[in-house]
């Protein structure tokens, strides 16, 4: 479960329009994120009450959140703005008991990074302003008093910087599930046949990781315009029947078919390579039978 936390630090001087849409545009990207992940995302904590929190000398989050123009997005931000003060939430204690400085740079002025810190420690996200080039990063680094550094995901409030927090979410939500249901979600949900299933569930873990590794290589060349090298994947199209052959070598060798619509995966079986003496045969019926399969999962 993600927990974001509001940042709080903000550039001065600056006006109480600025920062109302800055704030708005950040409440809805995070509100099309717990959209998406309504189970991985919980809530924005504040390191105290609204109220108490001064944005500039005569505005609180508590005041800025009232100002939002638009009915929908201020009742909707009152109801995620709801966690404070912090160490309800998070241990503030640890950070406390290392006793070191921690500060980010806004604006060329180092400010106090300390609830950031203790944000960090809890792997949460920042709920940051778009005010300042200095926090308009998908990541944040904060500076330590020992001269060491850290990093932290922040969200800001454009489209950009909210796919690349997306990705954090989604690479967490994915870790957590068993390779099967691992693999699939990698592959946009993908549809898979019961043979593949039990075939892929049989086989040895490290067979399913490399699995998912090398789907994984292949969406990254994809994504990159990059030509997939033939060692990798193959076309075996049969006749008219588009079908797809993901290899893999070690530990043992094995051949993956499936074919890819338009994003849409569909997974027909997981196969031994045949041996040489009798490949061509074999591999020609796996094939046949993998086109079968794939006939009735896109139907």
């Amino acid at each position: 479960m993600k927990l974001f936390v509001f940042n709080d630090l903000i550039p001065n001087p600056i006006s109480n329009q600025e920062i109302n849409v800055a704030l708005k545009n950040t409440v809805i990207e995070y509100k099309i994120l717990k959209e998406k992940y309504p189970d991985n995302i919980d809530g924005i904590i504040s390191c105290a009450q609204l109220s108490s929190i001064t944005l500039n000398p005569n505005l609180t989050l508590a005041d800025a959140l009232e100002l939002i123009d638009n009915k929908e997005i201020k009742d909707y931000s009152y109801s995620i703005f709801t966690k404070h003060p912090i160490e309800n939430f998070f241990d503030i204690e640890f950070v406390l008991a290392e006793g070191k400085d921690h500060t980010i740079s806004l604006d060329d002025t180092k400010r106090d990074a300390f609830f950031i810190k203790i944000a960090s420690n809890e792997n949460g996200i920042l709920f940051s302003l778009n005010l300042h080039t200095d926090l308009a990063k998908d990541i944040l680094i904060v500076n330590c008093s020992d001269s060491t550094n850290f990093s932290i995901d922040n969200l800001y409030g454009i489209e950009p910087n909210t796919a690349t927090i997306e990705k954090v979410i989604k690479k967490e939500e994915i870790s957590k599930l068993g390779n099967l249901d691992k693999l699939k979600k990698i592959l946009n949900n993908a549809t898979t046949s019961k043979k593949f299933d039990n075939a892929f569930n049989k086989t040895s873990k490290e067979i399913q990781d490399l699995i998912i590794e090398n789907f994984e290589t292949v969406i990254n060349y994809k994504t990159k315009g990059f030509n997939i090298p033939k060692t990798l994947l193959k076309d075996v199209t049969h006749k008219s029947d588009t079908i797809k052959e993901l290899k893999m070598r070690d530990p043992i060798a094995k051949r993956l078919y499936f074919d890819e619509i338009d994003g849409a995966y569909y997974l027909a079986s997981l196969e031994n390579k045949p041996l040489k003496d009798r490949q061509t045969k074999e591999q020609s019926l796996h094939i046949k039978n993998a086109v079968s399969i794939l006939k009735e999962l896109k139907k």
